[in-house]
C-alpha cells in the first residue's frame, strides 16, 4: 500500500507554498513526472482552491466518490494561471474498493470533466498508487480544513 499524505510545496509555477497531496512523502508535482516525463507540465494542485466555486465543488465531489465499486475520474492537477477545469488538466481514474482506494491511471483530459464520456489521453507510463481506505478518508478530510488557506500564484 502507498501513503497518502498533505505536503506544503512550492512549484517553479507558484509565488509560494501551497497544500498538495504527496505519495509515499513525494508531492504529487514531482511523483507523477518522475513516473512519466509526459506528465511533467505547468499544473499545481487542483485541491488547494480552484477560482470556480463549482469546479471546487466538483474535485471534491469526484474525490469523495469512494462507494465500493465505484470509478470515477479525479481532477488532480490544473493549470496555474487559469485554476479552473477549463485549461489543462491531468485526471486520475479512481476506482474504490472495500479496504482501499486506487488509481489505477493518470491521464491528461481533453473535456471538461462533467461531460459523461470525457476524452483522456492515458499516460503511458504504469503509474498507479493504492491507499488504505480510512487512511484515504482522513487525509482528504484534513486537506479540507486546509484548504482555507490563501495561495499566491504567478
Amino acid at each position: 500500500m502507498n501513503q497518502l499524505s498533505i505536503a506544503s510545496f512550492k512549484s517553479k509555477y507558484s509565488q509560494g507554498f501551497y497544500s498538495t497531496f504527496a505519495i509515499d512523502g513525494v508531492p504529487l508535482e514531482v511523483w507523477l513526472p518522475a513516473r512519466d516525463p509526459a506528465a511533467q507540465l505547468h499544473l499545481v494542485a487542483a485541491h488547494a482552491g480552484l477560482y470556480g466555486e463549482d469546479d471546487n465543488e466538483l474535485v471534491w465531489d469526484r474525490s469523495y466518490s469512494t462507494a465500493p465499486e465505484w470509478t470515477t475520474l479525479v481532477p488532480l492537477l490544473v493549470c496555474s494561471d487559469d485554476l479552473d477545469l477549463s485549461c489543462t488538466v491531468i485526471v486520475v481514474e479512481q476506482h474504490a474498493h472495500e479496504d482501499h482506494i486506487h488509481w489505477r491511471r493518470f491521464g491528461l483530459l481533453h473535456e471538461v470533466i462533467t461531460l459523461e464520456q470525457p476524452r483522456v489521453s492515458w499516460f503511458e507510463a504504469a503509474c498507479t498508487a493504492t491507499f488504505e481506505r480510512a487512511e484515504f478518508h482522513r487525509t482528504l478530510d484534513e486537506f479540507r480544513r486546509l484548504e482555507g488557506v490563501v495561495m499566491a500564484w504567478d
